[in-house]
């Protein structure tokens, strides 16, 4: 039997203050379900006098909301996305650009690169990686950046979600990432992803697992749209799901 994500996708933790999508102004939750939601605790927040980092990793430019969102807190936000669609000018920076509260103006810096789950190739010591390339792990990403940690990470990978969230659980990456903005895709089993359904299902549920056991609490999910599971429609699930996590390790 097919998994019923829908009564397993529950949130771990109620925030009475939340960021919904395209607001960088805590609020209560909304009535009605927003596709993801950040939670705005006081205790979960960057402090006022630390540097905030966001990266989002998308394609086509269909996280605004969320760039908006993180703009407006004030942090320096990296978007990846290796399509031609948003490779050339500046047009992440131009359109999404917004005045921080000290008078400067953040915008948001493209890189034409996508996540890698599979371990780097040993470099010589002494060198460092190349932001450039095509793909890399996040701790790589994240070393050639010079970032320590990553306050708010958004991310729709195409089904090579569960292979990479495999590979941050491992290396103990998740560790730095404090808010995890992901959709997850059910549709097939997944980049590199094998096996008979009740191997794959048992699959997903570890990697869901590992996130758990990293420090991750869920806040919310929303489902896409779609009943397709597996390549069968399960009528009590959905072919995707937007999950919001905040690490309280």
């Amino acid at each position: 039997m097919l998994w019923d994500w829908e009564e397993n996708l529950l949130n771990q933790l109620n925030c009475s203050r939340v960021l919904s999508p395209g607001e960088a102004q805590a609020a209560q939750a909304p009535a009605d379900s927003p596709h993801w939601l950040l939670c705005a605790e006081d205790w979960l927040l960057p402090a006022a006098d630390t540097p905030c980092v966001a990266y989002s990793f998308r394609m086509d430019g269909l996280d605004d909301d969320f760039l908006k969102t993180v703009l407006g807190l004030g942090c320096e936000v990296h978007s990846f996305d290796p399509s031609s669609s948003r490779a050339s000018g500046g047009y992440r920076g131009n359109s999404l650009a917004s005045n921080h509260g000290d008078g400067g103006v953040v915008s948001v810096s493209q890189h034409k690169m996508w996540l890698e789950w599979r371990a780097p190739r040993k470099r010589k010591p002494g060198t460092r990686s190349n932001l450039g390339s095509v793909s890399q792990t996040l701790a790589d990403i994240m070393a050639s950046l010079g970032h320590h940690t990553v306050h708010f990470l958004y991310a729709d990978l195409l089904s090579a979600e569960w292979r990479i969230f495999q590979n941050w659980i491992e290396s103990g990456t998740l560790q730095s990432v404090h808010h995890l903005v992901v959709r997850i895709h059910l549709q097939w089993a997944g980049f590199e992803v094998g096996g008979t359904n009740e191997e794959v299902l048992r699959y997903w549920f570890s990697v869901l697992w590992g996130l758990q056991a990293s420090g991750l609490k869920l806040v919310h999910s929303s489902a896409g749209e779609g009943h397709n599971v597996l390549k069968q429609t399960v009528a009590n699930t959905h072919s995707s799901y937007i999950l919001s996590w905040v690490n309280t390790g």
